[in-house]
């Protein structure tokens, strides 16, 4: 027999390291009146690789979303993964099959449908039309068999409604990527793995950030002047305590940058709004790790909600988050620690919204 899943899918964040594109040579005079010169390395091809990588990765993961979840909801298309050969070979175990709305009245012999069989446990099956049986009162039934079945299969079904689903293409292997991903050893690697490498991708955009601001800055401090008290690395936020005001619930600079990254401006929208989606999920990660007092996955929940808010330009969610991993040894702070997380998460979600009615209904 054949069974057919329907997939779903997520998509992940990136983290892109910027680079210069040529060395920068700065001068700046000493007390000695000698000039000193700094020139910026060129980015090294792992550097290049990466970035490159990066892109192609989050292209992939935007066109899958487009595909799998967003498609089917506009479109009137489904996607199914088959499971067993009984359609072989024409459609393979792990081949995903794309079927599209066709009129009941239209069906005829050889063509390959999906529909719940009338028996057993009513699943959905993919198999070829061998015969279509007209009722007098305009009722539609069919026999199936699948290619690679020697009998027909044990049933006459009657199609429900105006339409069923006829196969329209078949996709090669994208099932089995979808299974192993559904997996729970994958989705752990995916859910703690790949925000490591994404956390350590943003410290280098940081530190190059950083670089660029040093080289960038023509004035130097007056003699005598002072760093503002309270004020860590110029940012003027304290680590542990609340984000500043001033700091933009969703930063559009950041969301523009995306979508030019992208070459899409929707593409950028769907991944912020994707990280939305998924922000219950998150933030309760980082509540279930604080319960349980287990500090690893806590640091581990928070760096993935940190690096993911910096993508899309959540900066008060990121400096929370952030600012929190100071905040895991003190299980007396954590419960209105939840509590910030989840009202910023609720702010990104509103201030999404505000934009994407601002794109639809512009000033």
């Amino acid at each position: 027999m054949t069974t057919i899943d329907f997939p779903s899918f997520s998509s992940g964040p990136r983290a892109a390291v910027r680079t210069s594109p040529a060395p920068v040579a700065s001068v700046r005079s000493g007390d000695s009146g000698a000039p000193s010169v700094r020139a910026d390395p060129r980015p090294s091809v792992v550097a290049r690789l990466a970035s490159l990588l990066g892109t192609l990765l989050m292209i992939v993961a935007v066109i899958a979303v487009l595909f799998f979840a967003i498609g089917p909801r506009f479109l009137g298309y489904q996607t199914a993964t088959m499971l067993t050969g009984s359609m072989a070979p024409g459609i393979m175990p792990g081949d995903v099959v794309v079927t599209t709305l066709q009129p009941v009245g239209g069906i005829e012999v050889g063509d390959v449908i999906s529909y719940h069989i009338p028996v057993e446990d009513h699943r959905v099956e993919t198999h070829r039309v061998t015969e279509v049986v007209r009722g007098a009162d305009g009722t539609t039934a069919v026999r199936t068999q699948g290619d690679a079945n020697d009998a027909v299969d044990p049933w006459l079904a009657t199609l429900e409604g105006e339409n069923v689903y006829q196969a329209a293409a078949v996709i090669p292997e994208v099932g089995n990527v979808i299974r192993a991903l559904r997996t729970p050893a994958v989705s752990h690697v995916l859910v703690y793995g790949v925000p490591a490498v994404l956390v350590g991708a943003l410290l280098l955009m940081i530190w190059s950030r950083r670089e660029e601001d040093d080289d960038d800055d023509a004035s130097e401090p007056a003699p005598g002047s002072a760093t503002p008290a309270g004020s860590v690395g110029g940012s003027g936020h304290v680590p542990g305590s609340s984000p500043r005001t001033d700091q933009p619930v969703l930063d559009r600079g950041i969301l523009d940058n995306l979508g030019v990254e992208l070459s899409s401006h929707a593409g950028a929208l769907l991944f912020a709004g994707t990280f939305v989606e998924m922000l219950p999920q998150r933030i309760g990660a980082v509540e279930a790790a604080l319960t349980a007092r287990d500090a690893d996955a806590a640091v581990v929940a928070l760096l993935s909600l940190t690096v993911s808010a910096s993508m899309v330009g959540a900066r008060r969610l990121e400096e929370e988050s952030s600012a929190a991993l100071e905040l895991i040894g003190r299980p007396i702070t954590h419960r209105a620690l939840v509590a910030r997380l989840r009202q910023h998460g609720a702010d990104v979600s509103t201030a999404l919204d505000a934009i994407r009615h601002q794109d639809v209904h512009p000033h």
